[in-house]
C-alpha cells in the first residue's frame, strides 16, 4: 500500500473513484479583472459564486470545487449521475451567458480522488477536452457511459464541437438555449469582459461564430429531422448550406 503523504494534511479523505467528473473554466476572467475595479470584482465573484451554487442546487450535484474561475464537480456512474451533470452544465450556460459569464467545460469518465487535492485521470482528460475548445459549451468524452442513451434535443447532440488547432472529432455536446447572435455579442461584451474602447478582436469573434453555428445546426437538423446521434456531413456549415439551398 502507497502512502500519500498528503492525505489528512488539510483534515479531510481522499477516495479514488471512477465516475463522471466536470470541468469548466470562466471565459474572459483575466480580462474581468484587468477591466473591473476592487468593487466591480467583488460583485462579479459573487455572482460567479451564486451561480455555481444555484447550479448545484437545481441539478441535485453532491460535490463541487471552485478554485478561482476554475470549476469541479463529480457525479456518481449512473445514467441519472450523467443526466445531473448535463442539468448542471445547462443551467450554468442558460442562467450564466446572460450575466455575462459565460463558460467552456467537458465532462469525462474516468478514476480520480475528490478532496483537498483533486486529481487522477479523469481531471486530466477533462482539462485536456475543456481547454481545446473554440466556443461557449460543453462537451462530453466520446467513451462516455451511457451518452448513447442520452441523444436529442434538450441533452445530448452529436457535433464537430470546435477546436482550436486539434484535430477533427466528434463528440457529444451539451444541448443549452444560445441567445441570438446580437444578444450574445452584448453579453460577451459587459461586465468587464471587453474594456471600454477596446478593439473587437478575432479571438471573441470566432467563439461567437462558433456557438452561433451550433444553434443553426440545431434549428435547421430539427427543421429537417436529422437523427441528431449521428453527423452524415464533414462540417455543420455545410448541413447548414444544404438546408438553405434547399429551403430559400
Amino acid at each position: 500500500m502507497v502512502c500519500h503523504p498528503w492525505r489528512g494534511l488539510f483534515g479531510g479523505e481522499t477516495i479514488m473513484q471512477k465516475s463522471y467528473f466536470f470541468i469548466a473554466d470562466l471565459l474572459g476572467f483575466s480580462n474581468i479583472v484587468r477591466n473591473s475595479t476592487h468593487d466591480q470584482m467583488e460583485q462579479r465573484i459573487m455572482k460567479w459564486i451564486g451561480l455555481v451554487r444555484k447550479a448545484k442546487e437545481f441539478a441535485e450535484i453532491e460535490q463541487i470545487q471552485l478554485i478561482s474561475d476554475t470549476l469541479f464537480a463529480s457525479a456518481g456512474d449512473s445514467k441519472e449521475d450523467l443526466i445531473k451533470l448535463i442539468k448542471f452544465s445547462q443551467y450554468l450556460l442558460n442562467k450564466g451567458v446572460p450575466m455575462s459569464l459565460p463558460i467552456k467545460g467537458a465532462i469525462c469518465f474516468d478514476e480520480y480522488e475528490w478532496g483537498e487535492l483533486t486529481y487522477g485521470k479523469a481531471v486530466i482528460r477533462a482539462h485536456e477536452l475543456e481547454s481545446k475548445q473554440d466556443w461557449i459549451g460543453i462537451v462530453c468524452d466520446n467513451y462516455l457511459p451511457h451518452s448513447k442513451e442520452l441523444y436529442g434535443f434538450g441533452s445530448l447532440i452529436f457535433y464537430p464541437v470546435p477546436m482550436k488547432a486539434s484535430q477533427f472529432r466528434l463528440h457529444p455536446a451539451v444541448d443549452w438555449c444560445i441567445p441570438e447572435t446580437n444578444e450574445l455579442l452584448a453579453f460577451l461584451s459587459e461586465e468587464g469582459l471587453v474594456r471600454d474602447g477596446e478593439i473587437f478582436t478575432w479571438n471573441l469573434a470566432d467563439k461567437l461564430n462558433n456557438t452561433i453555428q451550433f444553434s443553426m445546426y440545431k434549428y435547421f437538423a430539427e427543421k429537417s429531422g436529422l437523427d441528431i446521434s449521428q453527423f452524415n456531413d464533414n462540417l455543420s456549415i455545410e448541413c447548414i448550406e444544404k438546408y438553405l439551398r434547399t429551403n430559400i
